[in-house]
């Protein structure tokens, strides 16, 4: 599951990064106003939101937010502290101080959107015209290929190289486009934006963290497929 948390205080922050120790994605920005692009399906199915973003200016912000939606799905909404009569779009409050048993219960709360599935089998294959034997030819060069490329994208993140971010990301969204996988596509797709803009190192690293964990679920769901040399 991926996990956007809006918070400032370090030791909340500490306590939900925990949870990436069980393959959940955590990501932090410390304030509603920095992270509401990033509040779609696609990215982040809980949000949890530290007290301070329940308040003031942030609560104007966030509830403006969940008005917007009309018909989109949000992502579930948990907010740290104290229950507030009257205040809607809040699926789930916890008490402070907040702990480890607090946090290792968030990801089975009841009302969390499940992921998006790594590929749609049905459109892959008709993709391939039906042709199974070409999918797994696919799912097989997507396998070899994958980690020589993102080992590339980690040296382009390491030395900055956003150029070779760039083209990477737009290499893996050509894959993710042959697969039918549209979360990994949709992440390639933003961090070869970010990178090429070249102007948020921030913003970069929000993507690529996105990029690595879509990676290991959709390489993870292709190893277990049958056919093919995998």
């Amino acid at each position: 599951m991926k996990i956007l948390v809006i918070d400032n205080d370090s030791e909340r922050i500490s306590t939900l990064k925990s949870l990436e120790l069980d393959g959940h994605l955590v990501q932090v920005v410390e304030a509603f106003s920095e992270g509401r692009e990033f509040l779609n399906a696609s990215v982040c199915q809980m949000l949890v939101l530290g007290p301070e973003q329940v308040s003031g200016d942030s609560l104007k912000v966030f509830s403006e937010w969940r008005q917007s939606l009309a018909e989109e799905t949000p992502p579930l909404v948990v907010a740290l502290g104290t229950s507030q009569e009257g205040l809607s779009g809040v699926d789930h409050f916890f008490s402070l101080p907040f702990n480890q048993v607090d946090a290792v219960g968030l990801p089975g709360l009841s009302g969390v959107s499940p992921e998006p599935e790594a590929i749609n089998i049905d459109m892959v294959l008709e993709i391939c015209d039906g042709d199974e034997e070409l999918f797994h030819e696919i799912k097989d060069i997507f396998l070899e290929d994958g980690p020589g490329r993102m080992e590339k994208l980690k040296q382009g993140m390491d030395t900055k190289d956003w150029k070779a971010v760039m083209e990477t990301a737009h290499l893996m969204k050509g894959s993710a486009l042959n697969l039918a996988a549209d979360s990994f596509r949709i992440a390639n797709q933003n961090l070869e934006r970010a990178a090429d803009a070249g102007s948020s190192i921030p913003l970069v690293l929000f993507w690529y963290d996105q990029v690595v964990y879509e990676y290991g679920r959709l390489e993870s769901h292709l190893k277990g497929l049958v056919g093919g040399s995998a």
